[in-house]
């Protein structure tokens, strides 16, 4: 089955308030007994005014003086993503990811900005929320957290590229992978 797992990087926690730094996509096609990643895409978004929070960048480690060199506005990073999404045909195809929610708050405001109708399913799935109904189940032990780095430790994925969005694409495929082989 495919799925689009999605991450983003931002300058706080505040959708509203708040601006997406870095959009990662991973296509990939998963079952129990495989993870095969097809395609993927690292977009870096540029702001006038980026309202970062200290906390988010200590967190991220984004250079912004680094980061606007690279970067298109808000209108060019949604046809980047919604072209993505148009070259692999995966209109109706689910998306994933850690604290799912969050990402969709910033694409969603993204696209917003962008003035730009986005072409991302929306189904989706969080790898947050699968954890813990495993946890209710009993398949993974009750007292862990469910941060994406205490998934990654738990099922042996290296963690040491976290907090750049294309690398918590794949740390997040790699977690979705174990966790279907559980259920």
């Amino acid at each position: 089955m495919h799925r689009l797992i999605i991450d983003t990087e931002t300058t706080g926690l505040s959708p509203r308030f708040n601006k997406t730094l870095t959009v990662g996509l991973l296509l990939i096609d998963v079952e129990k007994t495989h993870l095969n990643i097809l395609d993927q895409n690292h977009i870096f978004v540029k702001h006038n005014n980026y309202n970062s929070q200290s906390e988010a960048m200590k967190v991220n480690k984004i250079d912004l003086e680094q980061h606007t060199l690279k970067a298109v506005h808000p209108p060019r990073a949604c046809g980047q993503i919604n072209s993505f999404i148009q070259k692999n045909a995966i209109q109706t195809t689910p998306i994933v990811g850690h604290c799912i929610h969050f990402d969709k708050g910033f694409l969603s405001a993204l696209f917003q900005q962008g003035e730009t109708n986005s072409l991302l399913h929306t189904e989706s799935e969080d790898t947050m929320s699968i954890w813990k109904n495993l946890q209710r189940q009993n398949l993974i032990p009750s007292h862990l957290r469910a941060t994406l780095g205490t998934l990654a430790t738990h099922f042996d994925i290296d963690y040491t590229k976290a907090h750049d969005a294309l690398a918590d694409c794949h740390i997040t495929a790699k977690i979705y992978h174990k966790m279907l082989t559980l259920q």
